[in-house]
């Protein structure tokens, strides 16, 4: 009898975790960035019901094939680096994109602006959205009508049953 070597029991861990979703399914109609945090809160979709309107941060791990705006790139606008002012911005209202006729969403679905919940600072009226048709980063006012994509912390779904805790 063949041993089967270990790392090979590990692939299916692994396929297992990419089946955790972080992102839903791209909401049917576009709608404000009010409805749309409503709409993130209350929506079931997947299996779970643990879903918020994205940050500017993760809404921008989405974008693929566009080095300006993907994480880490040069474009300021940053929940997490607290860059949500006016003066962080290189343009009036964000980051160009790659205006390269490419789409640049995770599977080339996502088309034109989607709304994050992060919010400009000073300037509560206005929140920054990503554009998947440029890969560009910018912020309009709430109240017009934007595409969401909602998302969620995977994180907890891996439960490995010990606690970090423990002194044993």
């Amino acid at each position: 009898m063949k041993k089967i070597p270990f790392l090979f029991l590990l692939i299916p861990l692994f396929l297992c975790v990419s089946c955790f979703d972080e992102w839903s399914d791209a909401a049917p109609d576009p709608m404000t960035w009010d409805e749309a945090v409503k709409y993130c809160e209350e929506l079931e979709n997947k299996g779970y019901d643990d879903w918020y309107l994205p940050t500017i941060d993760e809404l921008r791990s989405r974008i693929t094939n566009c080095p300006a705006t993907e994480p880490g790139g040069s474009c300021p606008v940053s929940r997490v680096n607290q860059h949500l002012t006016w003066d962080d911005l290189k343009e009036e209202f964000g980051c160009g994109g790659c205006d390269d006729g490419e789409n640049h969403s995770p599977d080339g679905k996502d088309s034109g602006w989607y709304w994050s919940s992060s919010t400009r600072s000073k300037h509560a009226i206005v929140a920054f959205r990503v554009n998947f048709d440029t890969g560009a980063v910018g912020n309009y006012n709430k109240d017009h009508k934007f595409n969401v994509r909602c998302f969620r912390d995977n994180s907890h779904d891996l439960d490995w049953g010990w606690d970090d805790n423990d002194d044993e």
